[in-house]
C-alpha cells in the first residue's frame, strides 16, 4: 500500500513536469519560487483591513485587502513568467485551513471551497484543524473535488474508512521540475483531535511522521524535501531543527505574520521572513507564514546547489488595492453574489464603535462581551421559571469569533453579511448543569497554557462571571478569584463561586462536546436549545442598537504589566539567540 500510494503521488506528478521553461543558472544552481497562504479562512471576497466585510466606504477609500482573486493574479503571473522563461519555476502551496470564516462557506459548504481552490491550482494544499469543522462527512466530498494533492503525513486513519480509502488525501507528493524533484509532504497539528468535532483519527507527533517519509521519499531519488503543515509556528521551528533532510517549512494554523523591514500596514512582524533555523549540522532551514484571512501572499526566493539552499530572499506581499483581481475568479464570485446579497445585505442593527475581535484569544474582548451577554439576553427572554433566569452565565471561546466589526465611519450598520464572518460555525446552543468544582477546572484550562503573546483558540470570553488570574502561579492553580452571578435572585448580582452548588452555563456544542480540550463537560446534564450565538447576537442587535460594548474588567490578570514585560523580554532575548548565528550570512 505505502509502495503504491507513492507510485501514485509520482504519476500524479509527471502532468506538472514541463510547466516551466528549463531555467539552469550559469553557475549550475537550480532557481525556485515559492507563492504560499495559510489559513485562508474562505475569504474568497476581499475584505476589510481587519478581514470585516469590504464595505463601499472601503472600497472607495482603498482598503480592502485580499480575496481569492488577487491571489490567483499573482500566482498566474508567475506561472507565465515561468512558462515563457522570464521567472523561475513556481510552487504555490497551500498550508491548511481553507475553510470556515465566511457567510460564503456557511451557505455552500465543501462545495465552493473546492470550486476556488481549483480556481487557484495550488500544486498541494495541507488539510488544516478547520476542514474538520463539519465532521468527517463534510471533509471527505472536498477532498474527493479538488483537484491537487491534499496532503497529511500523520494520520492514521485506520477506523475512519472513508478517509483511510481517499486516493487523493496522500501523506506526500513528489513533484518533479525540469529534473529536479521535490517531495511536498503534508502534516497537521495533533491538537485537532480537541479542536474538531469528534471522529475516530489518531495522530503521529509530526517529527516522526515527516522523518519517516523522508525516509519513503529517497526511495524515489527526492533532492528537496518541503513540509507543508498545519501545527503553528513553534512547532513549525522545532521540526525545522529536528528534521535533518528538511529544506523548507511552510506552516499555518498561527497565523503568524513574518516581515522584513517596516510593516506595510497595521499587523505588528513577529520575525523576520523568512525565519532562519540553525540544525546541529550547521545547515539552515527557512520557515515561512503569510499571517491569515488572504491578506498576503507568501513570496519566496531560493536557490539551491546540490541540494542545499545557497541563497534566499523573500517578504509576502500584501494584497491591498493595488494588485489586480484575476478575471475568472471574479465570475465565480459573481456566480454566487446575488444569492448572496438577498441576505448579507441585510442590516440587522448598528454600533457607533469597532466590535474587536483581535485579543478574543488573549484576553477580554468588547465583542466577546457583546455575544455572550446576547446568549444570556435570549435564554431570559424565553425562560418562564422562578427568579429571572436559571442560566445567568455564558461562555464562548475565543477561537469561536473569526472576525472584527470594523467600518470606517461610526456610526456604522451591522449586515448579516458582518455577524456571519464574526460567527460562522453550526451547532446549536446548549445549557450546561455543573459545580462550582468543574467551573473552576474549566477556568482553569482555559489559562493553562497561557502566554501573553500567544494567541489560544480555547481562551474563554465570558458573561455573568469576573475572574481574576494569575499566571504567575503553575497551571492547575491560576484562577485566583471568581464571582459568578446569581439566577434566582430579586436582583442580579456577584457572589463568589460555591464549589458544590449546580449552577447553568450557556455554551456552545462545540464545548459540550470537547473542542480545545473542554473534556470536563461531557455526560454532563444538558438541554439542547433550538438557537445558537448567532441568532441570539442578530436579536440582540435589533433591540439594542446602535451598541458600544465595552471591556468590563470582567476577566483580570494579576500583575499583568509585569507579566507582559518579562514575556517581551524573554521573546527578544530568545529572538536574539536565534539570529546571532546568523548575522554572517550574507542573502541575496
Amino acid at each position: 500500500m505505502e509502495f503504491l500510494t507513492q507510485l501514485i503521488a509520482t504519476l500524479a506528478v509527471v502532468t506538472l513536469t514541463g510547466c516551466s521553461v528549463a531555467r539552469t543558472n550559469k553557475d549550475g544552481t537550480f532557481e525556485l519560487l515559492i507563492l504560499h497562504n495559510n489559513d485562508m479562512h474562505a475569504k474568497f471576497e476581499q475584505t476589510s483591513q481587519l478581514s470585516g466585510v469590504c464595505t463601499e466606504a472601503d472600497r472607495n477609500a482603498g482598503k480592502c485587502y485580499g480575496g481569492f482573486a488577487r491571489v490567483a493574479y499573482l500566482v498566474k503571473q508567475a506561472r507565465k513568467a515561468a512558462q515563457t522563461g522570464e521567472g523561475p519555476p513556481v510552487l504555490y502551496l497551500n498550508a491548511g485551513d481553507t475553510y470556515t470564516g465566511s457567510p460564503w462557506f456557511a451557505q455552500y459548504k465543501w462545495k465552493i471551497a473546492a470550486e476556488f481552490i481549483n480556481a487557484l491550482q495550488p500544486d498541494a494544499v495541507s488539510l488544516g484543524n478547520h476542514e474538520f469543522d463539519n465532521g468527517v462527512s463534510g471533509l471527505t466530498p472536498f477532498i474527493q473535488n479538488v483537484t491537487c494533492p491534499v496532503l497529511a503525513s500523520n494520520l492514521i486513519l485506520t477506523n475512519e474508512p472513508s478517509l483511510e480509502v481517499e486516493s487523493n488525501l496522500m501523506k506526500s507528493i513528489i513533484l518533479d521540475i525540469n529534473g529536479t524533484k521535490i517531495g511536498v509532504i503534508g502534516y497537521l497539528t495533533p491538537d485537532t483531535k480537541f479542536t474538531a468535532i469528534k471522529n475516530n483519527i489518531e495522530y503521529i507527533e509530526e517529527i516522526e511522521a515527516i522523518k519517516t517519509e523522508i525516509s519513503n521519499l529517497k526511495k524515489f531519488n527526492v533532492e528537496i524535501f518541503i513540509g507543508l503543515g498545519h501545527s503553528g509556528f513553534v512547532k513549525d521551528l522545532e521540526i525545522a531543527k529536528e528534521v535533518e533532510d528538511i529544506d523548507l517549512i511552510i506552516g499555518g494554523h498561527t497565523n503568524t505574520f513574518l516581515w522584513n523591514g517596516p510593516a506595510p500596514d497595521i499587523e505588528i512582524p513577529e520575525g523576520p521572513y523568512p525565519t532562519m533555523v540553525k540544525q546541529k549540522s550547521g545547515r539552515l532551514v527557512p520557515v515561512v507564514q503569510a499571517y491569515y484571512n488572504t491578506k498576503y501572499l507568501g513570496k519566496l526566493n531560493l536557490i539551491f546547489e546540490n541540494g542545499e539552499i545557497v541563497r534566499y530572499e523573500g517578504n509576502p506581499i500584501i494584497l491591498d488595492s493595488t494588485v489586480p483581481e484575476d478575471e475568472d475568479v471574479l465570475k465565480i464570485i459573481q456566480k454566487y453574489q446575488a444569492d448572496m446579497a438577498k441576505f448579507l445585505n441585510v442590516v440587522v442593527g448598528s454600533t457607533t464603535i469597532i466590535l474587536d475581535s483581535r485579543k478574543c484569544q488573549l484576553k477580554e474582548c468588547n465583542i466577546g462581551n457583546l455575544i455572550s451577554d446576547a446568549m444570556v439576553e435570549k435564554y431570559a427572554s424565553e425562560y418562564n421559571g422562578d427568579g429571572w433566569t436559571d442560566a445567568p452565565v455564558a461562555i464562548i471561546q475565543g477561537g469561536g469569533i473569526r472576525a472584527s466589526v470594523a467600518h470606517l465611519n461610526y456610526p456604522a450598520e451591522i449586515t448579516k453579511g458582518d455577524l456571519l464572518m464574526v460567527l460562522p460555525f453550526d451547532g446549536n446552543m446548549m445549557r450546561v448543569t455543573l459545580n462550582g468544582t468543574t467551573i473552576k477546572s474549566m477556568l482553569e484550562h482555559c489559562v493553562a497554557n497561557y502566554e501573553p503573546m500567544r494567541r489560544r483558540g480555547r481562551f474563554l470570553q465570558m458573561s455573568g462571571m469576573n475572574v481574576v488570574y494569575d499566571i504567575e502561579n503553575p497551571p492547575g492553580n491560576r484562577l485566583s478569584e471568581i464571582y459568578i452571578r446569581c439566577s434566582n435572585c430579586e436582583i442580579p448580582k456577584y457572589e463568589p463561586l460555591n464549589m458544590t452548588a449546580a449552577y447553568n452555563i450557556l455554551m456552545s456544542s462545540f464545548l459540550y462536546y470537547g473542542g480545545d480540550g473542554y473534556v470536563m463537560f461531557e455526560e454532563l446534564p444538558k438541554v439542547v436549545l433550538n438557537y445558537n450565538e448567532l441568532l441570539c447576537t442578530t436579536e440582540y442587535l435589533m433591540k439594542h442598537s446602535p451598541v458600544y460594548t465595552g471591556e468590563e474588567r470582567r476577566i483580570v490578570f494579576k500583575n499583568e504589566n509585569r507579566i507582559i514585560l518579562n514575556s517581551s523580554a524573554n521573546f527578544t532575548v530568545s529572538l536574539i539567540s536565534f539570529l546571532m548565528p546568523l548575522l554572517l550570512i550574507i542573502t541575496v
